[in-house]
């Protein structure tokens, strides 16, 4: 406790580093801006002569600042990812033709994509024929006969 003392304004700095790396471990934007509210924390307790208390209180003063900014922000701006559908696997199947592994009975079926095996939705077809993907709901696939005026 007593090397805590020692450090004052530092403590700030290193729980701000602390916090960095934790950004850098769990993604998300989220350790992030109060990693910067320890960081200017840090810079008042450096510049004035501030108690603990006070520098607790502008922590949590900052902290509330930085994500309000942050998400105000990111609602007119949002991130814009290279692969957005990279966590919305069935959806990114959309167009796709594949033949049936299994033959659509009672509306059920399923498609091999890649590795995987698919559960398919859709009308009567025997095993074999080709489909196109033209929907998602969840992990199920929504299919008609390749070539169908739906499939367009």
């Amino acid at each position: 406790m007593h090397t805590l003392a020692e450090l004052g304004a530092w403590n700030w700095m290193i729980l701000a580093a602390i916090l960095f790396v934790l950004e850098l471990t769990a993604p998300g934007i989220f350790f992030m801006w109060f990693g910067l509210a320890a960081v200017a924390t840090g810079f008042i307790a450096f510049g004035f002569d501030v108690g603990w208390q006070w520098q607790l209180v502008w922590f949590c003063l900052l902290s509330v600042a930085f994500v309000v900014v942050a998400w105000k922000y990111l609602r007119v701006y949002p991130l814009k990812s290279e692969r957005p559908l990279l966590n919305e696997r069935a959806v990114r199947h959309i167009g796709e033709s594949h033949d049936l592994v299994d033959a659509i009975v009672n509306g059920r079926g399923s498609v091999k994509i890649g590795d995987s095996i698919w559960r398919v939705t859709g009308p009567e077809l025997p095993r074999g024929t080709r489909v196109t993907v033209v929907g998602a709901d969840g992990s199920l696939l929504k299919v008609v006969p390749a070539g169908t005026a739906a499939a367009a």
